[in-house]
């Protein structure tokens, strides 16, 4: 429709021209002495449009060959730059893909379009990194902090690269180089969590995870796996200091304190330390909420409490939680400190059916050997030295009750020797060693 409006509005201007051309009888006279040129004005009209049309024409033209060396650079550049976002663009797919080479070699080529290059130096560095290049990777992060002004991401991504080959502390450097605000954001946060989990910096990984946690960042299951990691390792590396063990305990809030890890490793310290008496209140405490195996003999092995006492509270503990095989045998144990052979066996036996580890045969020996039944000992003996090591890590006791069977393993030509004297009417003395040992 507008090709056709735009025909008639022509052919309405051409017979206009034509109309008003026809009852035009004006002349124009042109005196050039010692000539005259006579034209109508019609023809006068004709020309000097012509005249101006060809004017324009030289001068469009002039202006178009003047401008062609600054329009062919210009098509060069525009050529640049498109193959340098091609560039980037492929730099970016083979560097999700894995194809750390393509990455590098077209990041290269990405760097002739400069707003594009401190990105394309973040490719390069990274693709360097899969590529196990530490020096070019840090050529480019240089170059991406330096020439082009991004530090802040190219200290993030020095801090990632350090964290990925195991180097904290190099990652700790690039992040304490961060401004403050750049400090706080989620991504800087998580590097820094990492960085101190690989440097056991477990005091100052706390305040990060708990950052983390608010944020919902992290998921409530790793933030208190992590957590009881931390507060272990710091009970752990408090040492034999008693009022540093109990500083780090007062810190740690009470919901955590009850977890079976993170309790017996308090116990661990406290009995270091030489503070049995809070060593034994942890267990009770931690018994009283859920089980643990572990705690269970740590008790079991306290020298400040009486057998009577551990009897006590471990039969409540029976009552709570049911036969457990690790309580049967601590309660076996115990019973067997005070000379009650019969409940003493009874329980070690029960135990053996519930779960046939080890030490609970190296305990019920004992017991029959202190109650003159060689042979029947000297068997259990050879059973527990010939015990497959999978049942004996797969023993949840202390690592006391783990040890034992190994060193039992490591000897069997000891252990048979002492059990050929066991048969002979002898106590031999290897088997108490090794029973000690256990119990121990």
């Amino acid at each position: 429709m507008r090709w056709i409006l735009g025909v008639l509005l022509v052919l309405f201007a051409a017979v206009a021209v034509a109309l008003l051309l026809m009852f035009n009888h004006g002349n124009v006279a042109i005196f050039w002495p010692p000539y005259r040129v006579d034209l109508s004005i019609n023809t006068a009209v004709v020309l000097l449009l012509l005249l101006v049309l060809g004017l324009v024409f030289l001068i469009r033209a002039y202006r178009q060959i003047t401008s062609l060396p600054r329009r062919v650079k210009q098509h060069r550049e525009q050529r640049y730059r498109e193959r340098a976002l091609q560039a980037f663009r492929d730099a970016t797919v083979a560097l999700a893909e894995g194809r750390f080479a393509r990455a590098e070699k077209q990041a290269q080529l990405a760097l002739h379009l400069p707003e594009q290059g401190g990105p394309a130096a973040l490719i390069g560095a990274r693709a360097c990194h899969g590529l196990r290049a530490s020096e070019r990777r840090e050529a480019w992060i240089r170059r991406c902090a330096e020439e082009f002004g991004l530090r802040d991401q190219a200290a993030l991504l020095a801090a990632d690269c350090a964290i990925d080959e195991g180097d904290g502390e190099a990652a700790l450097r690039a992040l304490d180089s961060l401004p403050p605000k750049t400090a706080r954001q989620v991504h800087a946060l998580r590097l820094r969590l990492a960085a101190l989990d690989l440097t056991q910096q477990w005091k100052p990984l706390l305040p990060v995870l708990a950052q983390l946690e608010r944020r919902q960042m992290v998921s409530a299951q790793s933030a208190q796996a992590m957590r009881s990691r931390a507060w272990r390792h710091l009970l752990t590396h408090a040492g034999s200091d008693p009022a540093q063990v109990k500083a780090v305990w007062r810190q740690i809030p009470r919901e955590m304190s009850l977890e079976a890890p993170v309790a017996e490793v308090a116990v661990e310290a406290f009995r270091r330390a030489g503070d049995p008496g809070t060593a034994a209140q942890i267990v009770e405490r931690l018994m009283r909420q859920r089980y643990s195996a572990r705690a269970v003999d740590q008790y079991a092995a306290f020298a400040h409490l009486t057998s009577r006492e551990k009897l006590q509270a471990m039969e409540q503990w029976l009552k709570a939680w049911g036969e457990e095989a690790s309580l049967l045998s601590a309660l076996g144990r115990v019973c067997a400190e005070e000379q009650l052979w019969g409940k003493a066996e009874s329980y070690l036996r029960e135990s053996l059916k519930r779960d046939d580890t080890p030490a609970t045969r190296l305990a019920l020996a004992r017991l029959l050997e202190q109650t003159a039944r060689m042979e029947e000992a000297a068997g259990l003996y050879r059973q527990a030295a010939h015990q497959p090591r999978a049942t004996a890590s797969s023993n949840p006791a202390g690592a006391a009750s783990i040890e034992a069977p190994t060193g039992l393993i490591a000897g069997p030509t000891a252990l048979a020797g002492a059990s050929g004297g066991l048969a002979g009417g002898g106590a031999g003395g290897a088997p108490q060693g090794l029973v000690s040992g256990a119990n121990g």
